[in-house]
């Protein structure tokens, strides 16, 4: 690739791009995380540092970054108060032959917030608490089969793997079955033939994937679940890792009335540390106690104290009304932008979250093209995935997106 192919990405960008593609394997690998998913050339591929709502990039240009890093930072990158109380306690401790004091003290302050769970596994990454989660179902009911929604991602971890390919995990993955999101229907009709063997019922708060609007699940669909749940004795297992905190305060499932019995957290929870949480009812006790889950890092006391703050940090400054305030000014300008410059686009998902599509645009060159002028405007945006705001955002940080979401709409043809 040379410098012509490419307009975001300067020489030190392009440099590392060749460095990685000599030791690192390529395709599926990192790649929500890597700039190849949106195409190489519409996003600068490695960012060197951040702070707040901005991030810069390895040859020094700054954007207002609306990726959060896929998530992670609520309250923006490099927080004061979540970043002192990570270091005042790794000037104490890191990881020892025990478990910290901070194990007690975190789970103990995430089920203040999640005041309907009884017990709490803290560990590292979404992907492992969501699959312990199903672990803890299996084990409680002595079944096997989990039921999904089609193409809906939990984690990298093998047994939940979307569109295994063909060869092992084909086998390892076969016990999960996916059904088409919002079809109460389909539901109904799966359990009534195989309902006495399904452990789980493992659902995300939305349809939210790239390439496609978010849908919000149906009060019919909401209802077929809790009634699957309820006449088979499967447990409900609520993948909040992508989109607690930002959906409600207190879980995501409260949007819908849902009451799970198990709940997976990750991403945001620790502001950027390695944090994430499986939440359980009083009744799957039992049956967690008795699965071995462990791995070296997941004692690591920082970012147990890191969470610790950010949850106090997000209800004490009123994060997720501040959130959805600026997503909606957000959204309202990138909507009016659109149409003044003779756009036709979707904007849908939660204003916290939001996701763009263009109209009449099926190969996607046209949101890539978009992407691509807003990163030379200053502006991080992902063509395919949903756009996360912070708590880092002003209304003066938005105002000036907006004015390169302006000049990039500009820029990118109407056909």
């Amino acid at each position: 690739m040379t410098a012509e192919d490419d307009a975001v990405d300067g020489p030190v960008g392009h440099a590392l791009w060749e460095r990685a593609d000599q030791v690192l394997p390529g395709g599926g690998v990192y790649r929500t995380r890597s700039a190849d998913m949106a195409g190489r050339g519409v996003l600068p591929g490695f960012i060197a540092q951040a702070q707040g709502c901005r991030c810069v990039d390895a040859d020094g240009r700054t954007y207002i970054d609306f990726l959060a890093a896929n998530g992670p930072n609520l309250l923006g990158y490099r927080h004061r108060e979540v970043e002192a109380a990570a270091e005042a306690t790794r000037a104490q401790l890191t990881t020892a032959s025990m478990l910290p004091p901070q194990l007690v003290e975190v789970v103990e302050r995430i089920l203040a917030t999640w005041t309907d769970m009884g017990w709490g596994v803290v560990a590292k990454n979404g992907s492992e608490v969501v699959t312990l989660g199903v672990r803890v179902a299996r084990q409680h009911t002595g079944r096997t089969q989990v039921v999904g929604f089609t193409n809906a991602y939990h984690g990298n971890d093998p047994e939940l793997a979307v569109g295994a390919p063909e060869g092992p995990l084909t086998h390892i993955t076969s016990d999960v079955q996916r059904i088409a999101w919002n079809d109460p229907q389909a539901l109904v009709n799966h359990m009534a033939t195989h309902g006495d063997y399904v452990a789980a019922i493992l659902l995300n708060p939305l349809d939210q994937r790239p390439l496609v609007a978010t849908t919000a699940p149906s009060q019919d669909f909401l209802a077929a679940i809790e009634q699957a749940r309820d006449q088979f004795g499967a447990l409900l297992v609520f993948d909040d890792v992508r989109h607690g905190l930002r959906l409600h305060p207190n879980g995501s499932h409260h949007l819908y009335g849902l009451e799970p019995d198990l709940v997976a957290l990750g991403k945001a929870l620790g502001n950027g540390h390695a944090i994430s949480a499986l939440m359980g009812r009083n009744h799957a006790r039992r049956a967690a106690r008795k699965i071995m889950f462990t791995s070296t890092y997941m004692f690591e006391a920082p970012p147990m104290a890191a969470a610790m703050a950010t949850l106090d940090i997000y209800e004490r400054d009123a994060v997720f009304d501040h959130m959805q305030r600026v997503g909606q000014q957000f959204c309202d300008g990138i909507a009016s932008a659109a149409t003044a410059t003779g756009h036709k686009v979707v904007l849908s998902g939660p204003p916290t979250m939001p996701t763009l599509q263009f109209g009449d645009d099926p190969n996607h060159g046209r949101v890539r093209t978009f992407c691509r002028h807003a990163a030379e405007n200053g502006v991080l945006i992902h063509p395919f995935l949903n756009w996360f705001i912070s708590g880092a955002h002003t209304e003066a940080d938005i105002d000036l997106a907006l004015d390169a979401l302006r000049t990039a709409f500009a820029a990118t043809p109407t056909a």
